[in-house]
């Protein structure tokens, strides 16, 4: 991020020699393909009767990314776009053309990965932006189906919503009893034992919701839970059962119905619980930080179950590439920690730390922590744009005997790997996958896979993933790269 705060003050003070086109002018019309191959017309659209909201952005513009971390167009998408009453479409245009898919996955000369959580077709286009001779980033614009454009500006959910109503003919209708749920990461000390399972319920609908009920399904059974609420419109509301975890199943939590309605959309209704149990260690292990080009914003602590710290690292050697204490001997590479453990039986957690507050992303490499036991990786967490702080919660538990059930799969691979689409996987037996994300979501699942299977992953965007396997209740962890 650092690096191009210089250009963003140039695109501040004019860099461009365009005008920025004029309120009220024809908007230039466009074809242009999104970074999942989906072809968007601007006129088509128009002719359609929705309203159109063009959001100009680069990757490595720091007032883009806090106003996508607003959440506001997230939101007009889950109510008036397709997820909702499809009155509605925003497109996100990257408009510099010298980033790309790398730097919108979070790689590179960005801020974070614009792909996570962002609902809306992305389009890498930067010949959009000249059409409508931007001066500067993020620049907002808002056209109506009379194909008139306009620049709205960085607005908050409501005040679009007013917008729209107060300049498009009509009025937003949106759809009643519309929600989504959303669950935390679960992290167990030992498999088969009760843990929380936060949910977090979130109000698209025009109208609120007083009663909303979901259902837990482990794979082999489900149980339905009915909670009294009141979230409204953009509203959100925690809601914490207990259930009985065992990382070896897979979760599901879906919305049945809202105010006694059935769930207006089951894309948005619908989340994986994603489970992990502590990897077991004695008493000396190796904690391996990966560090990004700025180590001198870098450190971290380990913690026990009394939340107490007991090993802590960083910050490291500060760089004189720039101002900020970039590069220098500490920057993208790995500094290893001998830690001694206590003689006890508990879990601990991994506290990530950055003074800056932007995680630990400006890197060429993936940036990230590991926990290193008997020369074997037991816990690996890549990392990207988490802010000042992460807490990665139970990652180990320290036994005084190791249970046997920590061994690997004697036979797996994949390949190739890197890989185009098509990955082969090979074991000795039926197995089950999960892929993660660099941001530890989990992106693709499949049960019952045969010993020798072909998948293809064409539909995830370029980059790193972690792909666990399953077999005979062992596992084992490797690290996939899509190009």
């Amino acid at each position: 991020m650092k690096q191009k705060l210089l250009l963003f003050a140039l695109l501040f003070g004019g860099f461009f020699v365009n005008a920025q086109i004029a309120d009220g002018s024809v908007a230039p019309d466009f074809t242009a393909t999104d970074i999942n191959g989906n072809s968007h017309t601007l006129s088509s659209y128009l002719a359609d009767g929705k309203t159109v909201i063009l959001n100009v952005s680069a990757t490595w513009c720091g007032p883009c990314w806090n106003y996508k971390q607003t959440g506001a167009l997230k939101d007009i998408h889950y109510s008036y776009g397709s997820e909702g009453s499809d009155e509605v479409v925003i497109l996100y245009i990257e408009g510099d053309a010298s980033t790309g898919l790398a730097e919108l996955n979070g790689t590179g000369n960005t801020v974070g990965n614009w792909v996570e959580s962002t609902p809306f077709p992305i389009i890498d286009n930067a010949t959009i932006a000249n059409q409508y001779q931007i001066n500067y980033f993020p620049t907002v614009y808002r056209i109506c189906p009379d194909g008139l454009v306009y620049e709205m500006g960085q607005l908050s959910n409501s005040n679009i919503e007013n917008h729209i109503n107060a300049n498009c003919s009509g009025t937003l209708a949106g759809v009643q009893n519309h929600a989504s749920i959303e669950t935390d990461e679960v992290s167990l000390c030992d498999d088969n034992t009760n843990a929380d399972i936060n949910l977090n319920i979130r109000n698209y609908g025009e109208n609120a919701i007083t009663s909303i009920t979901f259902e837990l399904d482990n794979g082999s059974s489900a149980t339905q839970i009915t909670e009294s609420v009141n979230i409204g419109k953009w509203q959100d509301a925690s809601i914490t059962v207990s259930s009985l975890i065992d990382s070896n199943n897979n979760y599901e939590v879906s919305i049945l119905n809202v105010n006694g309605n059935a769930a207006n959309n089951s894309s948005i209704s619908t989340s994986d619980v994603e489970v992990s149990a502590s990897s077991q260690v004695l008493n000396d292990i190796e904690v391996h930080i990966l560090t990004d080009n700025y180590p001198g914003e870098i450190s971290w602590n380990l913690r026990d179950e009394s939340d107490q710290i007991v090993a802590s690292g960083g910050p490291y050697q500060a760089g004189t590439d720039d101002q900020w204490g970039g590069g220098g001997p500490d920057a993208n590479t790995t500094k290893v920690h001998q830690v001694t453990l206590a003689e006890s039986i508990e879990c601990y957690s991994l506290e990530l730390l950055d003074s800056f507050g932007d995680g630990w992303s400006i890197s060429s490499t993936p940036n990230g922590a590991q926990i290193h036991f008997d020369n074997e990786v037991k816990y690996e967490k890549i990392v990207g744009n988490f802010g000042s702080s992460l807490l990665l919660s139970k990652v180990i538990k320290q036994v005084d005997e190791l249970s046997t059930t920590e061994n690997n799969l004697v036979e797996f691979s994949l390949y190739p790997n890197p890989a185009k689409d098509v990955v082969n996987f090979k074991a000795q037996d039926q197995f089950d996958i999960e892929i993660f994300n660099i941001e530890g979501k989990r992106v693709f699942v499949s049960k019952a896979m045969e010993a020798n299977s072909q998948i293809n992953l064409s539909d995830l965007s370029k980059g790193l993933y972690l792909v666990k396997i399953t077999s005979n209740n062992l596992t084992q962890t490797e690290k996939l790269i899509l190009n």
